[in-house]
């Protein structure tokens, strides 16, 4: 189907009329899915057409797409938060790693479009959920509120540290998505990818663990207004517990701390999630749990996971990509990062002497 199914040329055109990561069908229908954006779902893009899509259960405007039109020329779609091509027509997952050509570049095509759309968000995604979605106008104003600037006490040669947390205080992302995870009995709902054939799976998480509950209330802290500098003795003392290098108040590098708070938290996270996942399935054992159990927790918990704040703020995915110049066969690497180090090339100025 790939011969039929994949025309770069008209992806080109139809992205350059369409809203990023927004279902055309909900946007133009102003639709709401449960209390959520119109852009908060995954998305699906027709090979052929361009066409994006929802695949939210109920009402997948990307199959109705597929089912409208000729099935074997748009039966080929590239998902937006994956990077998984499907086609429709033989119901199963597509390598994006083999070696047709069209797919490689479309497929490296949008992941550039989404490099350049998350540098900018659409003002028209902004204005529509501020007028539709009344739901999300308290994170929204979390979110749009600046953060009062404070000081940090040095706790002796700590301004490695503090310069970090002033730093986290000021990402509004983080503060805002803290609000929604912070508390215990938080609802999270894991949307498990097609390919699974397992339907959205609601769990409910404990409260935070030490590190990161003493990461909230410090940002919290810094939120709040007043006078005088935050203490952050708490912290600093749960973040040594954790990487003891950072004891004995010697100067450090902010960098590899930063590096160490988020891995500390993220780990936190992962085992507060896969908790709730295990305890949903009244906590099977090895022995006790049977193929199907051990197959859905183990599929949950692969999507959960990456739904903690860490990964869904600080952490990017870098492709690297390989294409054979004569076979034209495609090997393609992914590596999650944090930060990537980049070399500063000086300027060089070249001066004529008259």
């Amino acid at each position: 189907h790939l011969h039929k199914a994949v025309d770069l040329n008209s992806v080109k055109k139809s992205m350059q009329s369409s809203v990023w990561l927004v279902c055309s069908e909900c946007l133009k229908e102003r639709t709401l899915i449960d209390g959520e954006a119109v852009g908060s779902h995954e998305i699906l893009v027709c090979l052929k057409c361009g066409f994006q899509g929802c695949n939210k259960s109920g009402i997948e405007h990307a199959v109705k797409h597929h089912q409208a039109f000729h099935p074997e020329s748009h039966c080929i779609t590239i998902s937006l938060s994956t990077w998984k091509a499907w086609c429709f027509e033989c119901n199963e997952e597509l390598s994006t790693h083999c070696n047709k050509k069209a797919l490689a570049q479309t497929l490296d095509f949008l992941q550039k479009q989404a490099v350049k759309a998350t540098s900018a968000v659409s003002p028209k995604i902004i204005k529509l959920r501020e007028e539709s979605d009344p739901s999300r106008s308290k994170s929204s104003a979390i979110y749009n509120s600046l953060v009062p600037v404070k000081g940090i006490t040095n706790l002796g040669n700590t301004c490695f540290f503090n310069a970090v947390m002033q730093n986290l205080a000021q990402t509004h992302m983080l503060i805002d998505l803290i609000q929604e995870v912070k508390e215990k009995g938080f609802k999270l709902r894991i949307c498990p990818p097609p390919e699974t054939s397992l339907t959205p799976f609601t769990v409910m998480l404990s409260g935070p663990e030490p590190l990161t509950a003493a990461m909230f209330l410090f940002l919290q802290t810094m939120k709040e207004s007043g006078k005088g500098p935050v203490n952050p003795k708490i912290l600093f003392n749960q973040l040594c517990q954790k990487a003891p290098r950072f004891k004995g108040y010697q100067q450090q590098d902010s960098q590899e701390l930063l590096h160490y708070l988020l891995d500390s938290i993220r780990v936190e996270e992962t085992k507060r999630v896969k908790a709730a996942i295990l305890k949903a399935f009244n906590n099977p054992t090895e022995k006790t749990a049977d193929e199907e159990t051990k197959r859905q927790v183990k599929a949950y918990g692969k999507e959960g996971v990456k739904m903690n704040f860490v990964d869904r703020i600080f952490v990017g995915e870098l492709t690297n990509t390989i294409m054979c110049e004569e076979c034209e066969h495609i090997s393609t690497v992914k590596e999650a990062f944090i930060d990537i180090s980049l070399p500063i090339i000086e300027e060089r100025v070249s001066y004529v002497t008259l």
